[in-house]
């Protein structure tokens, strides 16, 4: 009884085996059986289906998000770069308008100096420059920007100078009228503002507003020729006999970065 149950099914699966082998009957049953098995095999298979869709989206997502960081990345760098390069084309400039004056000073070498502090007062107006007698700088050397004078070296230490301003009130510099040639000696203001004095101008002396006044090389303390202030303003009525002259520094010493120190040739 045993071996009935046991070879019954087998004799039964190899006559379907032979059937199905050979012809087509179980072709329809198999296909009805496929298609009520299909809603199975879809729910079986979802949760795999979607573990993949999830890793997808997931490395997609990491992928973009990683291409963003790089290139933020990037932007950054060339902003960065771009900053480098105004900076440089600033510098560049600067440092031609400073070499392109000292065809103004024949006869007289110069080195580039960097300002490192400034202090302007009522009383005192003065610049640090980064040269010193390491440099060869010495006291009275001249110091001379893009467009006229900064003023003269008072003091030297190993790696830095002093610069007394030109507009100082302690600060005198001989001066001729760059139009007709008149001659006088600047004196710094005591004032907040950057401004110097003529005086003792005769009354009848050819001044206008707006003219330049530059070193008259008197003294040997200044090359000749070289931009040192422009009127902004003549009175007549302090002296009966006089006349009193201001001028504004043809050079701006707020916008001061780069200057030039002036010294004598060494023949």
């Amino acid at each position: 009884m045993r071996l009935l149950k046991l070879f019954v099914p087998i004799f039964l699966s190899i006559i379907l085996i032979v059937l199905d082998a050979r012809f087509s009957y179980l072709d329809n049953f198999k296909r009805f059986t496929l298609t009520l098995l299909s809603p199975i095999y879809l729910v079986v298979d979802l949760p795999s289906q979607v573990i993949d869709w999830v890793n997808d989206k997931g490395s997609e997502t990491e992928l973009l998000v990683s291409k963003n960081d790089y290139l933020e990345g990037q932007l950054i760098e060339l902003k960065a770069k771009l900053q480098t390069y105004n900076n440089l084309t600033l510098e560049n400039q600067k440092l031609s308008n400073l070499l392109e004056s000292s065809y103004l000073i024949p006869g007289h070498n110069v080195k580039l100096a960097r300002i490192k502090s400034i202090s302007q007062s009522r009383l005192t107006k003065k610049i640090v420059i980064n040269k010193g007698f390491n440099d060869g700088v010495t006291l009275s050397d001249l110091i001379i920007a893009s467009d006229g004078v900064v003023g003269q070296v008072t003091e030297v230490t190993p790696m830095y100078s002093t610069v007394r301003l030109l507009s100082d009130p302690t600060q005198h510099i001989p001066v001729k009228n760059s139009r007709n040639g008149i001659r006088g000696i600047t004196k710094g203001l005591a004032s907040n503002e950057s401004g110097m004095v003529l005086k003792y101008i005769p009354l009848e002396s050819d001044i206008k507003l707006g003219d330049i006044f530059m070193t008259s090389g008197i003294g040997n303390y200044y090359p000749s020729g070289y931009s040192v202030g422009r009127v902004k303003l003549i009175d007549e009525n302090q002296d009966p006999s006089f006349m009193t002259v201001y001028l504004e520094p043809t050079q701006n010493m707020n916008r001061l970065e780069l200057v030039l120190i002036v010294k004598e040739k060494n023949d």
